[in-house]
């Protein structure tokens, strides 16, 4: 998969450093046979002759890059007005459909990504025509993640047997949106940040408010789903979604101390680290054991660096975070070791 994504940035900067040089006819026929080409290659080598199914799968990931780039490159070349973001809304559907048809989990969370990164972009440059509305898209990562996170995990459970089980989406869904969701509110864990919730939200447009209420009501419908779906810890991360979401959504439209906020949101975001860690062990799950145990770590650094920084001088508050940060990798990784051997138990 790397050596696929870093081929991909070779070709792509290739062609940018010969785009002038190159006729219209050329660039496309460039473009085109390299897209056809990785996707031909990757049916080859995946699934016609099997012979080297993950490097196959590779090249179909090589595909979709391409594919991005090519709707980027033909845009410039025919100077298309279009809204900016409409192009990564075309790509994640391109990458959509390619991981439906090849069945590709690599393919999928691509295209979930890249559907992130539209969502992003799109409400980035709404907030950023308001006066410090922008410090509310730590809030779109977390209604956005949530909703990701809570869907995801409720289509897995009862998508098992269908055919969309196996398309990897339920699945990127998951991988993708809960550390969203994570770094969105690890934002308002400082009191700086949550100071400005309350102020960018007097700053939102009527239409911009309506768009956030409904964010929240589908990161509401995530945690529902979640918590209804039969997971045996389902309604207890369905409750903490549910309760970002309620919470962030009071700090836009009511505001309020900037302490306060921090204070809350530090502490709701230790239980989301903590409960990774327990819903990954509950459910025989290794990647949110290992998700909420970088969370606790990073989350332990940050505090010290938000409360010592300012006291200590620098070669000292540098010394006491490096020691930090060992402690907390000696006694996590012992935790995380354990936990790992017990599920395997």
């Amino acid at each position: 998969m790397i050596g696929a994504v870093a081929v991909g940035l070779g070709v792509i900067g290739f062609v940018a450093a010969n785009w002038e040089e190159l006729s219209h006819g050329v660039r496309l026929l460039l473009l085109t046979v390299a897209v056809a080409g990785a996707y031909a290659a990757g049916f080859q080598l995946r699934d016609r002759a099997a012979t080297m199914p993950r490097v196959g799968e590779a090249l179909y990931l090589l595909g979709v890059v391409l594919f991005g780039a090519s709707l980027f490159l033909v845009g410039q070349m025919y100077h298309v007005e279009a809204h900016d973001p409409l192009a990564l809304l075309l790509w994640a559907g391109g990458a959509t459909a390619t991981a439906l048809v090849v069945r590709s989990r690599a393919i999928a969370a691509a295209a979930v990504l890249i559907l992130t990164a539209w969502v992003g972009f799109e409400l980035g440059l709404a907030l950023d025509d308001e006066d410090d509305a922008l410090a509310a898209l730590p809030v779109v990562a977390v209604l956005y993640g949530g909703a990701l996170y809570g869907v995801g995990t409720a289509a897995e459970r009862r998508l098992r047997s269908h055919r969309l089980g196996g398309s990897g989406f339920p699945e990127a869904g998951r991988w993708v949106g809960l550390p969203v969701a994570a770094l969105g509110l690890f934002v308002f864990t400082f009191s700086d940040a949550a100071g400005e919730l309350g102020d960018a939200g007097a700053e939102l447009g009527g239409g911009l408010l309506v768009w956030f209420v409904v964010l929240t009501a589908i990161a509401l419908a995530g945690a529902a789903s979640l918590a209804v779906s039969g997971r045996p810890s389902g309604p207890y991360e369905g409750g903490v979604l549910a309760l970002a979401a309620v919470l962030l959504l009071l700090g836009l439209t009511v505001g309020g101390g900037g302490t306060l906020y921090a204070l809350v949101f530090n502490a709701l975001f230790a239980v989301l680290a903590i409960g990774a860690i327990y819903t990954g062990y509950l459910n025989d799950e290794r990647w949110l054991v290992n998700l909420g145990v970088l969370l606790v770590a990073v989350d332990l650094v940050a505090r010290y660096f938000d409360v010592f920084w300012d006291a200590l001088p620098r070669s000292l508050g540098l010394i006491g975070a490096g020691l930090l940060v060992l402690g907390i990798a000696y006694v996590l990784e012992r935790q995380r070791k354990r936990l790992l051997e017990r599920m395997a138990a």
